[in-house]
């Protein structure tokens, strides 16, 4: 099993940068929700993502970790 720790601190302060380096997404990332969202339900092995300093993160861009890791069973996520 794959396990990512990101932080909802660095989130804020580098936004999709962070996303994309963090969760080693393709070149193609489009760095917004709808790409966030394709990218984590396109994850093909176990892969667990804990999100600490949660509170610094919006609502939407949680949801989308949440949204996601239900529509893929690789996929598990906790905050």
């Amino acid at each position: 099993m794959n396990y990512i720790e990101i932080d909802g601190k660095l989130i804020k302060t580098k936004g999709h940068d962070y996303l994309k380096e963090a969760l080693n997404f393709p070149d193609y990332y489009g760095k917004n929700l709808d790409a966030l969202y394709d990218c984590l339900t396109e994850i093909g092995v176990e892969t667990k993502i804990k999100l600490t300093n949660a509170d610094f993160i919006n609502q939407d861009l949680l949801e989308t970790f949440i949204d996601a890791s239900g529509e893929n069973t690789f996929l598990e996520f906790e905050y």
